[in-house]
């Protein structure tokens, strides 16, 4: 019983917003750049290719899950990146699902030899549902459990499909980084029904530095919501070629007392051509509502002979993992 309350207050706090932002930041949100700022695209050598996976609310049957498969690539002498993102996620509860299909392409402008600014522009075509069988309507109740159907009309809740636009800006230098984007420029309309229903844009704010030798990476990440604002806290410690993360994510001015604080934590390998990431997300208010997340990433190049390193060749950008 307690169990099914808690079901209930999450699904009323939180699907809402999903529907609402239809905008997922994983914890590892630097090893899912087309997700946090266009402008990201094409920040390697050359190409990547990049799977992310989540597990959100492990305790709750299948929990709400993420997922995205990416891949971006540098022209380097044109100074244009293009990329292209395929994500979805799914709160199996209701059978809630959302997919999305989103290219990308980013200008790099040299300030100075010892600066960068970066602009990028996404577009994004996103298909919504769920599962009206799976909804349970108070007429539908009795003293032993259900009773019948529902005399709520539900024939007007179809999928709905629409296209979106996202814009970033990224500055770096040798050391620090700084970037910001806004999601949901268009503010599509979202109503699974006959009422509108438009979609609420979201701005982020991010950025970093390296310091002792690129060993010590703190990095903050800042999301404004439509009804709140979310902020992540913490630090990469970059022993090559292992790398651990300590963060801290809270909702900032918060007049809830319960407002979701969590930990996380990081481990990430990398090798010269691969790296592979896993972090877990505790709960400070539940433990029980922890979160497993994973990333892969590929450097690639199939354009070419192979060139020295970006690095001795231009200024790399010092974001951790690229």
């Amino acid at each position: 019983m307690y169990l099914k309350k808690k079901l209930i207050i999450i699904i009323i706090y939180f699907l809402p917003g999903l529907i609402q932002s239809q905008h997922i930041i994983y914890s590892q949100y630097y090893s899912s750049p087309l997700t946090l700022n266009p402008s990201m695209t094409g920040l390697g050598e050359f190409g990547r290719f990049g799977i992310n996976y989540r597990n959100q609310w492990t305790s709750i049957g299948d929990g709400f899950n993420s997922y995205s498969t990416w891949f971006d690539y540098n022209f380097l002498k044109s100074n244009f990146s293009v990329g292209l993102n395929f994500s979805g996620e799914e709160l199996n509860i209701s059978n809630y699902s959302s997919n999305h299909i989103s290219p990308s392409i980013s200008y790099e402008i040299n300030i100075n030899s010892n600066m960068i600014i970066r602009s990028g522009f996404q577009i994004n075509y996103s298909s919504i549902g769920f599962d009206n069988s799976k909804l349970i309507f108070f007429d539908q109740l009795g003293p032993s459990g259900l009773i019948g159907l529902t005399s709520e009309n539900l024939n007007n809740f179809n999928r709905r499909s629409f296209f979106n636009l996202n814009y970033g800006i990224l500055i770096f230098s040798e050391k620090f980084w700084v970037g910001t984007s806004i999601y949901n420029l268009l503010q599509p309309d979202i109503s699974l029904s006959n009422q509108e229903n438009n979609l609420r844009r979201n701005y982020l704010l991010h950025g970093g530095m390296n310091l002792i030798n690129n060993q010590i990476s703190p990095s903050f990440n800042i999301i404004k919501y439509p009804s709140f604002i979310q902020f992540s806290l913490g630090s990469y410690f970059n022993l090559n070629p292992i790398s651990i993360g300590l963060w801290y994510r809270g909702i900032a001015l918060s007049k809830n007392k319960n407002n979701f604080e969590t930990l996380i934590g990081k481990l990430n390998f990398k090798s010269k051509n691969f790296s592979i990431a896993y972090s877990y997300d505790y709960n400070l208010s539940d433990d029980k509502l922890g979160s497993h997340e994973i990333s892969l990433m590929f450097d690639f190049h199939f354009f070419g002979k192979k060139l020295p390193p970006k690095n001795v060749r231009y200024l790399r950008c010092p974001v951790p993992n690229f």
